[in-house]
C-alpha cells in the first residue's frame, strides 16, 4: 500500500508524450506551446471574452477610456546559458566588452519579448500594456531567465496600420493614458544589456590589496577610477543600442522604464600577487514613442489639480 495512502501518478499516455514533444519543438523554434496558441486564438475569435489581467482597477478603467480594450493577459519566458567566458579586460587598466555574457542577457530578453508579442498576436491584440519583467539567474550565474508578463489590448482608437509596428510598450495604463494625451504613439520595447570587464591599473590594485595600516593604500579614501570608468562605458554602449533600435522603429523619443547595473568582483593569481578585475552589467529596458503622432485622445493632457482631504 502506498504511503500515507497516496496513489502513484499515471504515466504520461502516448498522446501526452506527443503533445510535449511537440510543444519542445516549437520553444527549440522561437514560438510557444501549441496549448497557448489556441486557447489565445479561441479569445481572438470571441465576442465577448473572458479575460485576465495584471491591471490595477485605476489602469483598466483609463484603458477603456482611452480606446484600449483589455483582451488578455500574456506572457514570454526565456532561459539561456551562455558558453565559456574568460577574461578580457586584459591587464592594468584595460577594459572591453565580454560578449559571452552581455549575449545570453539580450537573447533571453528578445526571445521572452517575441514570445509575449506572439501571444498577443493569436489573441487579435493591437498592443500590450503594463508589461512586468523579472530577469535573473537559475541555480547558479551562468544561467539567465527572463520572464515578461503584460495586459494584450485593442486600441478602438488608433487601430495600427498594416506597416505599423506592434505597439508593446513597458508603460503603466496610467502612463500610456498620458502619452495618448499629448499626441504620442507606441513604437515598442527597446533594451540591451552590456557586460564590461575592467581590470584595475597598478595602483589601485595595490590600493585593494594594501591592508591600510600605517600609511598602507588604504589608509585614505579613494575613488577606483577604472571601476567608475566601466559603468560609464557600459551605459554608454546599452544607450547607444537602445537609441539605435528606436531609431529604426520610426521613434523620435524613448521612455526608459529600467536602467539597473550591478558590479561582480573577480581575482586571479599571478606570481604571488593578487590581480583584481570586475564585470559591470548594465540593463537598460525603454519604450520608444513617437511624439505629434496623432491628436490628443481622448482629450489634451491637462496640467496637475491639488487633492486636499480635511478629514470630513
Amino acid at each position: 500500500m502506498p504511503l500515507f495512502g497516496r496513489q502513484k501518478p499515471p504515466p504520461p499516455t502516448d498522446a501526452e508524450r506527443q503533445a510535449a514533444a511537440v510543444d519542445l519543438q516549437r520553444i527549440e523554434q522561437g514560438g510557444i506551446p501549441l496549448g497557448a496558441e489556441q486557447r489565445l486564438k479561441r479569445v481572438a475569435t470571441a465576442s465577448t471574452p473572458f479575460f485576465t489581467s495584471d491591471l490595477s482597477a485605476k489602469e483598466y478603467a483609463l484603458a477603456q477610456v482611452g480606446g484600449l480594450q483589455p483582451i488578455a493577459q500574456v506572457m514570454g519566458s526565456s532561459v539561456v546559458q551562455h558558453g565559456w567566458v574568460y577574461n578580457q579586460a586584459g591587464f592594468y587598466g584595460g577594459m572591453s566588452e565580454v560578449t559571452g555574457l552581455s549575449e545570453p542577457w539580450n537573447m533571453a530578453r528578445e526571445r521572452a519579448f517575441d514570445r509575449l508579442r506572439q501571444e498577443a498576436q493569436f489573441a487579435g491584440a493591437d498592443g500590450i500594456i503594463g508589461i512586468e519583467m523579472t530577469a535573473g539567474s537559475i541555480g547558479d550565474a551562468s544561467n539567465v531567465e527572463f520572464v515578461v508578463f503584460g495586459t494584450a489590448v485593442r486600441d478602438t482608437a488608433f487601430p495600427p496600420g498594416p506597416r505599423e509596428p506592434f505597439g508593446m510598450c513597458a508603460l503603466s495604463g496610467q502612463d500610456v493614458d498620458k502619452l495618448r494625451r499629448i499626441g504620442a504613439a507606441v513604437c515598442g520595447v527597446v533594451g540591451h544589456t552590456t557586460v564590461v570587464a575592467v581590470a584595475l591599473q597598478a595602483n589601485s590594485n595595490y590600493v585593494m590589496n594594501s591592508s591600510g595600516f600605517f600609511g598602507g593604500g588604504g589608509a585614505v579614501n579613494m575613488e577606483i577610477p577604472e571601476i567608475t570608468n566601466g559603468v560609464y562605458e557600459a551605459r554608454r554602449r546599452a544607450i547607444g543600442e537602445v537609441r539605435r533600435q528606436a531609431a529604426s522603429a520610426d521613434a523620435n523619443n524613448i521612455v526608459i522604464s529600467t536602467l539597473m547595473h550591478t558590479i561582480e568582483h573577480r581575482e586571479y593569481d599571478q606570481g604571488g600577487y593578487k590581480i583584481n578585475y570586475f564585470y559591470v552589467t548594465m540593463n537598460v529596458l525603454g519604450t520608444a514613442i513617437r511624439l505629434g503622432a496623432h491628436a490628443p485622445h481622448p482629450a489634451p493632457l491637462t496640467g496637475p489639480v491639488m487633492s486636499i482631504n480635511l478629514g470630513r
